[in-house]
């Protein structure tokens, strides 16, 4: 099967705003945690078909953009 691979990077900054939104203080612990090794995410390791689709979507749309 041919697939597309995106690679996306997140500031520090950025991963702080979206962990603050969940609820989720980002100390220097939990950032060595998430940053310790890459992170490899399918569209089988989300459940809920919606947020698959409207991931997908995003990431999709702008990974072709990028390319044009």
């Amino acid at each position: 099967m041919d697939k597309l691979t995106v690679n996306i990077e997140f500031t520090r900054d950025q991963v702080a705003t979206v962990a603050t939104l969940a609820g989720v203080e980002l100390d220097q612990e939990v950032w060595d945690k998430v940053t310790e090794k890459p992170v490899n995410l399918s569209m089988g390791d989300i459940d809920d078909k919606e947020a698959r689709l409207g991931l997908l979507i995003a990431i999709v749309g702008i990974a072709m953009y990028k390319a044009l």
